[in-house]
């Protein structure tokens, strides 16, 4: 019995352009291993990003300025640095640190 293959893509189509390797490699380079800094963040989605490009994907750009914008404010570590301590995402679900 085969299994469905997990779709790591959420806001662009999986199917086009081996998206869904280039998403599940980035979620394994960073999201879910635990996060980590800045240079760790850059470093995933760059990888992201090329992975991408590689395959000839047009979102490759748009892609990765999303990544970054909304990687910033919900995934990346800021310690010491006000609300952005830790993920925000967990800020919202009061989870322990």
């Amino acid at each position: 019995m085969n299994t469905p293959e997990r779709d790591y893509c959420y806001f662009i189509d999986h199917r086009k352009y081996n998206r869904n390797v280039g998403c599940r490699k980035h979620d394994n380079m960073y999201g879910i291993n635990g996060g980590g800094g800045e240079r760790d963040r850059w470093r995933a989605d760059l990888h992201f990003y090329r992975h991408m490009k590689s395959n000839g994907d047009p979102m490759a750009l748009p892609a990765l300025l999303a990544c970054l914008t909304f990687g910033w404010f919900c995934w990346n570590y800021h310690p010491g640095k006000g609300l952005w301590r830790g993920q925000l995402l967990r800020r919202f679900a009061k989870a322990p640190k």
